[in-house]
């Protein structure tokens, strides 16, 4: 560990400036670097000098000047004629027409392909031209013209086949004039032609009207590109046509029932967000690695603009993941952003689309209802409850209704004045007050335009993007600017290649709304809470008894009253962000097959957190109020009067560097072996500071020194007390040197073997090498069964097996091998510094592994009606992270809590994935399934718990040996007695000893219900199309797991800690109810631990399966034909709905299992956008 010390004062902001300068200059010289260099050498000319040259030669001088490709027979040139050529900037057709004069050959010249073939006799022609059967060539492409390597071509009724090379030409020799060829490829649509007799054709493939591409062609690793059906790993292909269906701001959300086995959590206080596989660790990071353009991607994954990514891999098993080694034990999920073509003109797009989102339903949540509130408070007040905090005139308050009954009570107010005050509050629904004054329809705008393009020897992309977000919460923004500028240069003759990138965002972001956890500020928000008058003007909220606030200081303190409704106007909370990333790749061809790279690059981000709070603000006037002493020669201010200003910077600089040597080689037509090798070291510096300003003019940006050392008396405890500083300061240097290796050799085209390793070490592990350094390998192997002589399965034309073994790795980066602790800055109250052990040394500490194995299948149906992947994994967590007990020697023993590897977890699961072309023709009907079942259980961990109370913990995890990690334990429930009292079972009896049970340490005492987390997930997907018009919706679920739900809580209902939960209405009330109902009776005074058992108890576990409308799509789109002459080659128009409902839900309460943790979790509101995209 390494406590980095942030930069003060103007340092600061001069850095950030030059920071910022530095980044707009980049960018704009990328920006004229793409545009002039387009501009020159997109009609790039030749300029040859040769004498004698054998024809070969000149040709590949004009495709290293050029970078055309050249097509022909092996031997067709022998007899070609040598040549004397002389020109200076020549265009293409000017210098093949000079090279091909009097020569044995012709040539055709399409698009950026050259096909040569002999030259027909003029006295053969009529013969030829008479002759049925004739030698054909071709290029197979798809709608954007770019090549389809690997496309098969076959003669229907025969055995004739021809596969597609690298640049997608194809030929084959004595084709009938009338034969119909038949080209298919994997990820698109099969084609038929007639076969005219006209060499070479043109084939357009259109890609699968599905939108899972799970045979799309090749995938990212972010090291390399395997071609999918060359892989014998697990992987998941998201196209840009599936991340552009919906329209979220951020990309990972795009994801969520499009991918295999990526399950996302949406329930609230779980930090699990996105698991792929299911989870196998226990206190360690549990997401996967987010890759963006070949580098682990260090900042918020919301800075990410989706507009600017062209496709998602996403790598699920060890041969697919293990290259990334020490950090890849969750999954990675690799991001490519767009990027330009050679030889392309300039094309330029712009999208943008508006979402409207409505309020949220605040009355989906379970409280009480006034009325019950008030009857609570009343009975309460008759049993002498409030009796002592009455005596107390400052503090702590009480509710209105409370306050009114003991003012009844006092003879202050009549009895019937008193029951007018209390049936106006009991018909008031602080909810409705909450969506009118704190609640709005969200707005969010999103505008993108982009230009890409490229010459024979430079390719780019340039985007700008602008996102606006008015979010549901009156005071809540977020703005984001994001930059992304790419550039790729060929030289020396195609052999050298330079690429140069910049990716900036910047966010701005309003925190100043207020919701309803936070509005009651110190005391419950009372479900009759009034925030305004009938007039809109705010109300307060008591905060200390309202008659000691009304008096206190005879009028010599500031107004010490809280409004909610004037907070958003007073504070100024503020967050802005900003997310650099820059990187340079050289590559150079050394030999045909053979290619070294090097890759730099460097990341930066920073947020500035700014929350101020005016003079008018109530937590600057409760801290200066509390502070201030009045004496008789006047008010003295510890606190000086004027603004609060609280400020807190956190940023991280990273930087890689990776070397890597690719080898690519066929021979014999049959064998091909492709490897990579390289290392790449990586060193990550975060960390934040904070500070708190009193007496903060905002105008003039001036504050007033305090005394934080010195004690003050508290004005109402008269107890003395510092006042906060508010000063941290915290880093992190984590470091990386890894050396990997990837290899997979081809026979045939069918067999197909891989390995892989790669060793890790970090300056977070053990002082021994064998702990800092972790090997991590894999190997696999997938063999193509379609393509054997024997086999003759004709409605399953494809078929391909593959299987994997290997090891993932993992890292918990609050876990280090050595001593690291946290030094308070200021004296204590005994005017010592002291400082508090965080991790003690670990000096045995080990990386994290997973060892997976993967058996899967790829399969497609005869004319692809049905499509589709199988595979079976097996995932075991080995030397997990998790608590180990210390010796009493320590010193330390039950102080710390000591992590080590200790804990092992073993895992399965299933992914299937299905994409059925169910209707073709004008109108096409496609269905993608993803369905997932997953599974673990802890098999080893040595951490032993105090009682059987841990297990039912609704926070974190408590490990058990033979269950889930996220298992759900409670406590047996055997109903209500005659009292309404909840029983239990304790040791083997049913028992009311609710202390007994919770302290129990017999593990009988709980029952098991299952695990929280699904067992079964996926999606449905349904698009339809019809000419130029698109509609697709999305269906997901989740089943086999299970949830508790929140009920009534006595303790925190009589203690204000809780409104309340709506099961108040449904309690035992009279003798018989016990049949009616497991809600217990309502107690004078509250049991603890009899609420606790209840609310903990298996009574409330209901199963969380569902059912989900997650979307519809629909949009109408404008074709080249239909815009005739205008310059735009397609306009886009669409409309999209979210968050739609649920279509069927297993638990009978209605709720959302999605959402259910507490009183103010409310499921996301329905949304609707309109978009318009434009492509010129």
């Amino acid at each position: 560990m390494q406590l980095i010390v942030p930069p003060q004062g103007r340092a600061k902001t001069c850095l950030t400036s030059k920071f910022l300068l530095i980044t707009k200059l980049t960018f704009f010289l990328i920006l004229a670097a793409s545009l002039n260099i387009s501009a020159k050498s997109y009609g790039q000319l030749i300029t040859l000098e040769e004498h004698h040259a054998p024809l070969e030669k000149v040709i590949q001088d004009i495709k290293a000047q050029s970078g055309y490709t050249f097509w022909y027979e092996t031997g067709l040139l022998k007899n070609a004629k040598r040549v004397n050529v002389e020109v200076e900037n020549a265009s293409i057709h000017s210098v093949l027409a000079l090279i091909f004069k009097g020569q044995p050959l012709s040539y055709t010249l399409i698009d950026s392909v050259v096909f040569i073939k002999a030259a027909v006799k003029t006295n053969d022609a009529a013969a030829i031209i008479r002759q049925p059967i004739a030698a054909i060539a071709g290029r197979v492409v798809n709608e954007k013209g770019e090549p389809i390597p690997g496309a098969t071509i076959q003669v229907r009724g025969s055995q004739q086949v021809a596969i597609a090379d690298n640049d997608g030409v194809f030929s084959m020799d004595s084709v009938a004039e009338g034969s119909v060829l038949v080209i298919s490829s994997v990820g698109y649509e099969s084609e038929e032609i007639i076969y005219k007799g006209v060499s070479p054709v043109i084939i357009t493939l259109k890609v699968y009207s599905s939108s899972l591409d799970t045979l799309s062609v090749s995938v990212n690793t972010g090291y390399e590109y395997i071609p999918k059906e060359r892989a014998t790993g697990s992987f998941d292909y998201i196209s840009n046509k599936t991340i552009n269906r919906t329209v979220s701001p951020d990309i990972l959300s795009r994801l969520q029932g499009v991918a295999s086995g990526m399950l996302f959590d949406n329930s609230s206080g779980n930090n699990l967000n996105i698991s792929i596989r299911g989870r196998s660790t226990l206190f360690a990071n549990t997401q996967p690695v987010i890759v963006l353009d070949n580098f682990e991607y260090d900042g918020d994954i919301n800075n990410i603009n989706p507009n600017d990514v062209e496709s998602i891999t996403i790598l699920k098993d060890a041969a697919a993941a293990s290259i990334w080694g020490a950090r890849s034990g969750n999954g990675v999920i690799v991001i490519t952003t767009k990027k330009g073509m050679y030889n392309t003109p300039i094309k330029v797009s712009f999208n943008s689309n508006v979402t409207v989102t409505g309020k949220p339903d605040l009355f989906y949540a379970p409280t009480i209802s006034s009325a019950d509130y008030i009857s609570v408070e009343k009975y309460l007040f008759g049993q002498g409850y409030y009796d002592y905090t009455l005596t107390d005139p400052s503090e702590p308050s009480v509710s209105p209704v409370v306050e009114i009954l003991n003012d009844e009570r006092n003879g202050t107010i009549s009895s019937q004045q008193a029951n007018d005050e209390i049936n106006a509050l009991q018909g008031h629904d602080v909810r409705n007050d909450l969506l009118k004054y704190f609640y709005r329809k969200s707005v969010n705008q999103q505008y993108a335009v982009n230009l890409s393009g490229g010459s024979k020897v430079q390719k780019y992309y340039v985007s700008i993007g602008y996102d606006k977000d008015l979010s549901t919460l009156v005071g809540n923004r977020n703005d984001r600017l994001t930059v992304n500028a790419n550039n790729v240069y060929s030289l020396i003759k195609h052999k050298l290649e330079i690429s140069t990138g910049i990716i900036y965002t910047q966010t701005k972001v309003g925190n100043n709304g207020i919701n309803p956890a936070q509005i009651g500020g110190t005391s419950v928000l009372y479900p009759y809470t009034q925030l305004a008058n009938s007039k809109g003007n705010a109300l307060p909220i008591a905060q200390r008894r309202q008659g000691y606030i009304d008096t206190v200081g005879d009028g010599q303190l500031l107004d010490w009253n809280y409004r909610p409704l004037d907070e958003v106007k007073n504070n100024d909370n503020r967050t802005n962000g900003m997310d650099y990333q820059a990187n340079v790749g050289l590559r150079y061809r050394i030999m045909t097959g053979l290619e070294a790279s090097v890759k730099y690059q460097y990341a930066k981000g920073e947020t500035d957190l700014r929350d101020f709070g005016n003079l008018q603000s109530y937590s600057t006037r409760d801290q200066i109020n509390q502070f201030t002493e009045i004496t008789p020669d006047g008010i003295i201010y510890p606190i000086p009067l004027g603004g609060i200003l609280y400020l807190d910077n956190s940023s991280y600089t990273s930087q890689y560097f990776r070397g890597q040597v690719n080898y690519n080689h066929t021979w014999n037509t049959k064998h091909q072996l492709t490897a990579i090798a390289g290392t790449e070291v990586k060193d990550l510096s975060s960390g934040s500071y904070s500070n708190t300003y009193y007496g903060y003019d905002n105008v003039h940006g001036t504050s007033v020194p305090v005394d934080f050392v010195s004690f003050y008396p508290n004005y109402i405890t008269g107890i003395g007390q510092q006042i906060s500083n508010g000063q941290s300061f915290q880093g992190l240097a984590d470091r990386y040197l890894s050396y990997y290796l990837n290899a997979a050799y081809t026979y045939n085209d069918k067999y197909i073997l891989s390995v892989s390793g790669r060793r890790d070490a970090s300056n977070l592990f053990g002082v021994k090498t064998n702990q800092k350094w972790v090997p991590l390998w894999s190997a696999g192997a997938s063999w193509i069964a379609s393509d054997e002589s024997f086999y003759h399965i004709n409605w399953l034309p494809y078929l391909k097996l593959r299987a994997t073994f290997g090891y993932n790795g993992n890292v918990d980066k609050n876990v280090t091998a050595f001593l690291t602790s946290k030094v308070n800055l200021f004296p204590n109250n005994i005017g010592e510094t002291d400082a508090n052990i965080i991790n003690p040394p670990n000096p045995e500490l080990r990386w994290e592994r997973v060892k997976t194995i993967n058996f899967g299948a790829d399969f497609r149906l005869k004319n692809d009606r049905l499509s589709g992947s199988l595979d079976y994994y097996i995932k075991n967590g080995i030397d997990l992270i998790g608590h180990e007990e210390l010796p009493p020697s320590t010193g330390i023993s039950g102080l710390i809590n000591f992590m080590g590897n200790s804990a092992n977890t073993k895992g399965e699961g299933v992914d299937v994935v299905l994409n059925s072309q169910n209707i073709r023709g004008a109108f096409n009907w496609s269905t993608s399934l993803l369905v997932s079942w997953t599974k673990n259980k802890i098999t080893a961990y040595n951490a032993q718990v105090a009682s059987i109370s841990s297990y039912v913990n609704p926070f974190g995890i408590t490990p058990k040996v033979g269950v889930p990690i996220n298992a759900l334990f409670s406590y047996k429930w055997a109903g209500l007695d005659a009292q309404g009292n909840p029983q239990g079972i304790l040791n083997g009896k049913t028992s009311e000893d609710y202390s007994g049970i919770i302290n129990s340490t017999d593990f009988n005492n709980l029952t098991y219900s299952g695990s929280t987390t699904p067992m079964v997930f996926g999606g449905l997907l349904n698009t339809f199309n019809w000419k130029q018009l698109s509609l697709s919706f999305n269906i997901t679920y989740k089943l086999g797991y299970y949830f508790r739900r929140t009920s009534i809580d006595y303790t925190s209902l009589f203690e204000g800690i809780s409104p309340g939960a709506k099961d108040f209405d449904k309690r035992w009330q009279k003798p018989g109810d016990e049949k009616i109902t497991n809600v217990p009776s309502m107690i004078y005074p509250a049991d603890y631990y009899r609420d606790q058992f209840y609310l903990n108890s298996s009574a409330l576990v209901v199963p969380g399966d569902y059912i989900r409308l997650q979307d519809i799509q629909f949009s109408y789109t404008f074709n080249k034909k239909q815009l005739g002459k205008t310059p735009f080659r397609s306009i886009r128009i669409y409309l999209y709905a979210d968050n739609l409902g649920i279509l069927w839900r297993k638990n009978k309460d209605g709720l959302d299992p999605d959402y259910f943790a507490s009183l103010y979790d409310y499921p996301p509101s329905k949304s609707c956008a309109a978009g318009i995209n434009i492509d010129f």
